[in-house]
């Protein structure tokens, strides 16, 4: 199959969120201040995108709805630590969180995108021979995991804004 043929032949939902997608991890790349509730979206349209592949094909039994949550488990752990790393401030009265630029929400953003995308393919020109199942569990644990991170961070910075608000002991 042909490069032409791949990208042809790919849904206007898929590019329409990939221009999302990268126009959030291009904003991520300066510092700034956002409000708490757009810091949400990464990992809506991460969890969403997931859950709604796993929901697609509930032939595929326990394995891959496991690897999605062995994977999100395993990225709210590594989004935590990440969020942790990073000096960012929470303002609890406008409900904001300074973050300074970095490069991870884009590298995240593109590389799951582009392991996504692949495994699309994949998926959608597999043969009879072809491991399915195999690609289904990795693209489900990717899922989770990229889910997870953008949640991980997302809990981070949530939580901050509680304990200044008085909502979570410190």
């Amino acid at each position: 199959m042909s490069l032409a043929t791949i990208l042809h032949g790919t849904p206007i939902w898929v590019w329409v969120l990939l221009v999302v997608l990268l126009s959030r991890g291009i904003k991520a790349l300066k510092s700034g201040t956002t409000p708490l509730a757009k810091l949400a979206v990464v990992p809506i349209i991460f969890a969403v995108w997931g859950i709604v592949h796993l929901a697609a094909d509930p032939s595929t039994g326990w394995p891959t709805p496991l690897a999605w949550v062995a994977g999100a488990l395993a990225g709210i752990v590594g989004g935590v630590v990440l969020a942790r790393r990073t000096r960012f401030i929470v303002d609890p009265v406008a409900n904001t969180v300074m973050l300074p630029g970095s490069m991870v929400p884009l590298v995240l953003i593109v590389v799951t995108f582009a392991t996504k995308f692949w495994l699309g393919v994949e998926l959608a020109t597999a043969t009879a021979s072809t491991p399915v199942l195999t690609y289904l569990v990795i693209e489900a644990a990717v899922s989770g995991i990229v889910a997870g991170i953008f949640g991980g961070r997302f809990f981070t910075y949530w939580g901050a804004l509680a304990r200044l608000r008085g909502s979570l002991p410190a």
